[in-house]
């Protein structure tokens, strides 16, 4: 099965959003492991200090924890919010992909007049972003103004790794950081990214 038909690529393309209730299930069951671990760890204090590894058994689980909370509600407020931009989307019609993004990875030549875009849709003129709050698109790429797909890097610890999407526009270089599905809070990672591209440069006119 080629990756531009694998399951969460024809997610993006139909605008699905996963159900949350299995990711908040896994969520908590990983909670409950760190509060056990922790529980645990609290009951063995005098042993775990002779040893000598306080700080790491104790900030692992914790972290954790952590994490296992603020995780979810990300989800969720971002399941909200793809939602409500879906809606406005489709209210113009039905296009032939959705990307989900980070509205904080998104760069452009000019000031972005909303910084709340959480949605690109890819139809025949090419790009719209979209927010929770507007029903109309907030911002526009024309694929005419488009002259190459390619991807994003950074300097990562003395290397270069891939972060986003690098359009090279006619107007200057916008660069969008897509998140790895509708509702989710998570930035794609490399093979990710790799078949957005293709995705994109195939939807090309």
């Amino acid at each position: 099965m080629q990756v531009e038909s694998s399951p969460w690529v024809q997610r993006l393309r139909d605008g699905v959003v996963p159900p949350l209730r299995p990711f908040v299930l896994g969520a908590v069951g990983l909670l409950a492991l760190s509060v056990g671990v922790l529980v645990f760890e609290a009951l063995h204090a005098d042993a775990i200090a002779s040893a000598g590894r306080v700080s790491v058994v104790v900030i692992v689980p914790l972290l954790g924890a952590v994490f296992c909370v603020v995780v979810p509600i990300s989800a969720w407020r971002d399941t909200r919010q793809d939602r409500r931009a879906l809606a406005h989307a489709h209210r113009h019609g039905q296009p032939a992909f959705h990307l989900p993004v980070s509205a904080r990875g998104i760069s452009a030549p000019q000031d972005l007049p909303d910084r709340r875009i959480t949605l690109f849709t890819v139809d025949g003129s090419g790009l719209l972003g979209w927010t929770a709050v507007s029903p109309d698109p907030v911002m526009t790429i024309p694929w005419s103004s488009i002259e190459r797909i390619d991807l994003a890097t950074k300097d990562d610890r003395g290397r270069r790794v891939d972060y986003g999407l690098w359009l090279t526009t006619t107007d200057g270089a916008v660069v969008l950081q897509p998140r790895s599905a509708l509702g989710r809070p998570f930035e794609a990672g490399q093979p990710k990214l790799d078949t957005l591209r293709r995705v994109l440069r195939s939807l090309r006119p």
